[in-house]
């Protein structure tokens, strides 16, 4: 079953859907958007509360 992060869930207006198979493939689809689009630092993406956060919003689709 894939699994899958809402950016919008995040508190941010982006229609953007991390996907993987495992949490940690979604949370490095979710780490190069971030980086990409809304501008996250890696230091802010390797942080072990937002990597918390992150994961308490990963959905199985």
């Amino acid at each position: 079953m894939t699994k899958v992060l809402y950016c919008a869930d995040t508190g941010v207006q982006c229609p953007y859907v991390a996907r993987g198979e495992t949490e940690e493939e979604v949370l490095m689809d979710a780490s190069q958007h971030g980086k990409a689009v809304h501008g996250y630092t890696d230091e802010q993406l390797t942080d072990s509360k937002m990597i918390a956060d992150l994961k308490k919003l990963i959905k199985e689709k």
